[in-house]
């Protein structure tokens, strides 16, 4: 039998508009796109170990004007509102339940293997659409990987890479080293 709120979700009919999107549980991995709700389990301790260590290298390294925040809702269009795993805003102090694209800086995706799709070919669309300047992509792995893509002409270009435990050195919305091996070292 399904729980009270996992029942609203399976009982809904029809699109899926914000407001019925705000009114889920919170405490869900849920995203909204055209109507539709895309569901992810929680990621794995190896994606949070990656995501909270890549967190608090960006917090101590971005300046005062911008603030880093884990999995929060991002607007990237009318009816479109993603979780990216990181987050850059260019507004400290933010306090909503959904930031539009226009306040963010920086997005991050960490792909495990699972989600290899939608990290690589729908949301960098996505996120390009929305005109957010910048995209930093982590793939997990034996070691990981990094690329950082800048916004030109309504699409992503590579602008940086680190091959897989190297060190990864990112120019914008600041500068930043992101050292990929110690985000996975265990201790």
């Amino acid at each position: 039998m399904a729980t009270p709120e996992l029942a609203g979700i399976l009982d809904h009919t029809g699109p899926w508009t914000e407001e019925d999107f705000l009114a889920l549980p919170e405490d869900r991995r849920i995203e909204l796109l055209d109507g539709e709700l895309l569901v992810s389990p929680f990621a794995g301790y190896g994606h949070q170990r990656v995501a909270s260590r890549l967190w608090r290298v960006l917090d101590e390294a971005a300046p005062r004007q911008v603030e880093v925040f884990e999995t929060v809702n991002v607007r990237v269009g009318s009816g479109r509102i993603l979780i990216p795993d990181l987050v850059v805003v260019t507004e400290p102090g933010l306090d909503v339940a959904i930031a539009d694209a226009a306040l963010v800086a920086l997005v991050v995706e960490i792909l495990s293997p699972g989600a290899v799709v939608a990290h690589r070919a729908l949301k960098p669309q996505l996120y390009a659409a929305a005109g957010i300047p910048s995209y930093l992509r982590v793939e997990l792995g034996a070691a990981p990987s990094a690329a950082v893509f800048a916004l030109a002409s309504g699409r992503y270009e590579q602008v940086a890479a680190a091959p897989p435990g190297g060190v990864l050195r990112l120019d914008e919305p600041f500068s930043a080293e992101i050292d990929l091996a110690a985000l996975v070292a265990r201790r």
